[in-house]
């Protein structure tokens, strides 16, 4: 997702920067690897870190010993794309409308959800699915990655999963899943027949996937401008942005004052919801 982003707005931020840009992928530890990468780095706005809300706000509870600290670390420079999640099942599998939701969170069957590891997104929203529906026999299943874990619904191995409307729009479209409910507080316009989790019944089950970037503290504040003002400029040209929303994305967009509070905000959010599902990595 971030790799994607990242390479459609490169043209535009090379335009806007006067140079090129080259996307240097880092994978590994959780988003570790490339955040330390940017700790070591001089902080003059040369070396940029692309992250998504994993990286930014569920890693630093997720992970006992964590390199980096995504609020005091890094800068804000911009908030890019966001998508919420969705709940969705297989078509010809246990879980596949609403009656049979509401039934089984009612204890009505053993349910098992995916997730694309502990402490993800998924694992997140299960976790307090199991907590509004104390009767629920809902079992997690991590996975590594979100593709096995989108393998085990088609498969039938799983009953259950959240992914963001990106995905989940593509897989429907295909009709391989059925979307149950939007982690959001509103429907998607994607899927206007498709209720809100809340409409469920599920209150405070929302969650967005986004994405946005940040730099080195200590970069002088108008590089940090220049680059915020190149993000954004190239993540609203038309051509591609208009790519963007017709896949199911949101644009996401705030001051970077706005921004970094933001992810404060989401980090306090989510790291009581982390520690009592019992989620934690080395």
């Amino acid at each position: 997702m971030v790799d994607t982003i990242i390479r459609s707005i490169g043209p535009g931020l090379a335009r806007e920067l006067g140079q090129p840009v080259i996307v240097d992928n880092r994978p590994g530890g959780g988003a570790q690897i490339a955040a330390s990468a940017i700790k070591q780095s001089p902080a003059d706005g040369y070396t940029v870190f692309a992250g998504e809300m994993g990286a930014l706000a569920i890693n630093p509870t997720l992970y006992k010993n964590i390199s980096y600290n995504p609020a005091t670390d890094f800068e804000p420079v911009a908030a890019l794309l966001k998508a919420p999640l969705v709940l969705y099942g297989n078509p010809a599998g246990k879980i596949r409308s609403e009656q049979t939701l509401r039934s089984a969170l009612a204890g009505s069957t053993d349910v098992n959800y995916a997730s694309m590891g502990p402490g993800t997104g998924p694992h997140i929203l299960g976790h307090l699915l199991s907590r509004n529906n104390p009767r629920a026999r809902l079992t997690h299943i991590p996975y590594k990655g979100a593709p096995a874990a989108t393998m085990a619904v088609l498969s039938n191995e799983v009953d259950i999963n959240f992914d963001a409307v990106p995905t989940v729009l593509n897989l429907y479209r295909a009709s391989k899943v059925v979307p149950l409910g939007i982690a959001a507080d509103k429907r998607s316009p994607f899927f206007p027949d498709v209720p809100t989790m809340a409409e469920l019944g599920q209150p405070g089950v929302v969650m967005d996937i986004w994405v946005g970037v940040e730099v080195k503290r200590g970069t002088p504040p108008a590089v940090v401008a220049k680059l915020a003002n190149a993000f954004n400029k190239a993540m609203d040209d038309p051509g591609v942005l208009s790519k963007f929303t017709e896949l199911g994305y949101d644009r996401f967009h705030m001051s970077r004052e706005d921004f970094g509070q933001f992810i404060k905000t989401e980090i306090d959010r989510y790291r009581p919801i982390i520690i009592e599902s019992g989620a934690s990595v080395e």
